[in-house]
């Protein structure tokens, strides 16, 4: 493991060949530099949990919990939907400055092939398996 702060000296020189981040990383990195090309593999979603004190929040009565919770699902759509278009933005604007290329990934399916095995044994070492199935449910 290389720590973030590390990667582009080693994609420079050729320790490691390539990494994986979200475009503001790639952006405020300069990663561009030393690695132009953008594999888009579309094999993360970031996950940014909205938390709330289970304490207080069983405290509000039934109309304040019910606010709360649907404030948090428009805050979670919109939030993704910024943090999207954001992405697309300075993504677009990198390849239109030349900085980089990116490079559509036509093999999502053997990736995901190939690490489900791994992801499996870590949901079951973890006590997540059930969770797992539940996400793979999910069409």
């Amino acid at each position: 493991m290389i720590a973030y702060n590390e990667i582009y000296n080693a994609i420079q020189n050729g320790v490691i060949q390539a990494g994986e981040n979200e475009a503001a990383g790639v952006e405020q990195m300069k990663f561009y530099e030393v690695g132009p090309n953008l594999a888009i593999t579309e094999h993360a979603i970031t996950i940014r949990p909205i938390c709330f004190s289970g304490k207080t929040f069983r405290s509000l009565d039934k109309d304040l919990q019910a606010a709360v919770l649907r404030a948090g699902m428009e805050a979670g759509a919109y939030g993704r939907q910024v943090e999207s278009s954001e992405d697309a933005q300075k993504l677009d604007a990198l390849e239109k400055a030349g900085k980089l290329k990116r490079i559509a990934f036509a093999d999502r399916e053997a990736m995901k092939k190939a690490v489900d095995p791994v992801i499996t044994a870590y949901a079951k070492e973890i006590g997540a398996d059930q969770i797992l199935a539940k996400i793979n449910a999910i069409k």
